[in-house]
């Protein structure tokens, strides 16, 4: 039997972390996070979800998933993030878990290509904030950056 190929990263908004990475698993399983449902903005559901995760990977999963939503700078997302390089690390520590996890219970059927960035703070944000003196370095996500889809 033939390995499917999963590529894992975070898109903002997109509530899951695996995709499809090769024209076979796609074929097979669809476009999309597969690890996650799909709604309509009325709340039905699209595509539900094809790749079921044990509790302890959904929860991380969510929990990174929402941190990753408020990376943006919520001014512009083109300026720099104001995560703090302690977030930072503990955000790809989390996601190095989450990998591990994914592989353990998904690598007997799956290869899982990590696509992930790992951040580190952004070496431009102290003279941004000096010129926004209304914001701060962020140590913790408390909301989404961006709006979630």
């Amino acid at each position: 039997m033939t390995r499917g190929v999963l590529r894992f990263f975070f898109d903002y908004g997109a509530g899951g972390c695996l995709w499809a990475g090769d024209d076979e698993t796609r074929s097979s399983l669809g476009l999309g996070p597969l690890d996650a449902g799909t709604f309509a903005l009325d709340g039905r559901l699209l595509s539900p979800v094809r790749l079921p995760l044990p509790v302890a990977a959904r929860c991380l999963r969510d929990h990174l998933d929402s941190l990753h939503a408020g990376y943006l700078n919520p001014l512009s997302p083109t300026d720099p993030s104001l995560w703090s390089q302690g977030l930072c690390e503990r955000f790809n520590a989390d996601v190095d878990r989450l990998l591990m996890l994914l592989r353990q219970e998904l690598g007997r059927d799956y290869t899982i290509r990590d696509e992930q960035p790992r951040y580190a703070e952004d070496p431009g944000l102290a003279d941004y904030l000096t010129r926004h003196p209304g914001l701060a370095p962020v140590e913790a996500v408390t909301a989404p950056s961006v709006g979630r889809g």
